[in-house]
C-alpha cells in the first residue's frame, strides 16, 4: 500500500492495587516521544524506544494523576 503508515501510541498506566501493595517502583521514563525502560540492576542497560504518541497516566510522587494528558501530540 503506497503512502500507508502506522502510528503507534504508548501509555504508562497507574499501578494497580497489587503493585501498590508490593511497593512497586515505576521504571519507565518519558521525554517527548522517547520512552525509556530503566534497569535498576544494570543502569547502563536502559532501553529507549520512540513512539508517535506518548501518554503518561501513572500517578506521580506528589499524588497527582495526569490521566489522559498527552505528552506528545
Amino acid at each position: 500500500m503506497a503512502g500507508a503508515s502506522v502510528k503507534v501510541a504508548v501509555r504508562v498506566r497507574p499501578f494497580n492495587s497489587r503493585e501498590i501493595g508490593k511497593d512497586s517502583k515505576c521504571i519507565i521514563q518519558m521525554s517527548g516521544n522517547t520512552t525509556t525502560i530503566l534497569n535498576p540492576k544494570q543502569p547502563k542497560e536502559n532501553k529507549s524506544f520512540n513512539f508517535d504518541y506518548s501518554y503518561w497516566s501513572h500517578t506521580t510522587v506528589t499524588g497527582h494523576n495526569t490521566a489522559g494528558k498527552s505528552l506528545v501530540v
